[in-house]
């Protein structure tokens, strides 16, 4: 079977992901890419994830395959099946577990020629584990905040003062199981409940504000980024990634491109820091090595990062702009704003750049199934709690 080579054809091995309508969203503006999805869950693919086999809906997709692999081999051959089945282009993995899962299995792959730029194993493994990545800072004198590594079964003298940020050393659920610490009591009850985590990483707490920078590299040399912080009004206080604005910071890039340096990064990457308003610095926190929620924003302020790792892995020219200072709503925060003010729906042009209205208005069908999906799991429930 063969296609056309007008256009792209993208693979996405991991449509289970909650990436994956941020990295779909993104490839949707640009007209020539055609979209392949494989899922190996039909269901949720954690507690807290959407269930993305209404997908198999989208416009935006042309192909959605589900298939359940019985090891990470079988897994590869269907990728390999796949590729050649639909004359794929480049094989783009965006979230660390499949990432990680083929470059630990990559010898199995056929066509290793159509994977997408991603780092060697070693430094991957750095930047997904968080004790790794704070002994990699500290042996290449990058700033990041005074930390140490504890057992979390055991008990250990802790040398830092309180607060303290608490998080286990690895984990690839966004954030989660990371808290704030205020005494001694407070940290034996956390590691209670995180008792499964081999190991805790305790950060000392900065006074300060969270910057979420977002790349995409080639051998340590960053190719296109975009820098991003918490925006903020009186009437709509939310998580940084659910209202942001871009902005530009020297500083800041230099020391990205220090860190994407040290680790030779290969790929895309988001990457936290934190703004230390004491010594007027920024410290690296940790890195996320796979696409990020609102990958779609970066996109719709010029920098299209899926199609971008396209034009990289292909070894293409990229032509990089730096983003013009602007605000981006996830919808949360446009539900927000539209409760505070109905016509804010009316600023047609504000809404279609910068919140992912646009998309889910033009993909209704997995706007529905996702409707039917959850009404359908709140009458179970209910009906479930009531037999019981």
């Amino acid at each position: 079977m063969k296609y056309n080579h007008n256009t792209i054809s993208v693979l996405i091995p991991d449509g289970e992901s909650t990436l994956l309508s941020n990295v779909v969203y993104s490839l949707s503006l640009i007209k020539k890419i055609k979209v392949y999805v494989l899922s190996s869950h039909k269901g949720k693919y954690f507690k807290f994830s959407l269930n993305n086999n209404c997908f198999k809906y989208s416009r935006f997709i042309d192909k959605f395959i589900y298939y359940s692999p019985k090891s990470d081999e079988t897994w590869i051959q269907k990728i390999d099946t796949i590729v050649n089945d639909y004359d794929i282009d480049v094989i783009m993995p965006i979230f660390d577990v499949s990432a990680k899962r083929i470059l630990e299995n990559k010898q199995f792959l056929v066509n290793k020629s159509k994977l997408a730029l991603l780092p060697e194993l070693s430094d991957f493994n750095k930047a997904l584990h968080k004790d790794l990545l704070y002994l990699h800072l500290k042996s290449n004198g990058l700033p990041s905040p005074k930390s140490i590594i504890i057992d979390s079964k055991a008990r250990n003298d802790v040398e830092l003062d309180y607060p303290l940020i608490a998080k286990p050393t690895f984990g690839f659920n966004g954030g989660m199981g990371v808290m704030y610490i205020n005494n001694e009591k407070e940290l034996t009850e956390y590691k209670q409940i995180n008792n499964n985590c081999e190991n805790i990483l305790l950060q000392e707490f900065i006074d300060g504000y969270d910057v979420t920078c977002n790349v995409l590299c080639c051998n340590g040399e960053i190719q296109a980024y975009t820098m991003q912080k918490t925006s903020e009004d009186k009437y709509c206080k939310v998580a940084p990634q659910h209202e942001f604005v871009f902005f530009e910071d020297e500083a800041l890039l230099k020391l990205m491109k220090s860190l994407m340096k040290s680790l030779n990064w290969s790929g895309v990457a988001n990457i936290d820091f934190r703004f230390d308003k004491k010594t007027q610095d920024y410290k690296v926190i940790e890195i996320n090595p796979r696409f990020w929620l609102n990958t779609e924003a970066s996109a719709l302020a010029g920098v299209n990062f899926p199609y971008l790792y396209y034009l990289s892995s292909n070894h293409q020219k990229i032509e990089f702009n730096k983003v013009k200072e602007g605000t981006f709503l996830h919808l949360k925060a446009l539900m927000k704003k539209l409760i505070h003010n109905p016509f804010f729906i009316f600023k047609i042009s504000f809404v279609k750049k910068h919140t992912p209205l646009r998309f889910i208005l033009k993909d209704p069908l997995v706007l529905l199934c996702k409707f039917f999906w959850r009404t359908n799991n709140i009458i179970a429930t209910k009906v479930f709690k009531n037999k019981f």
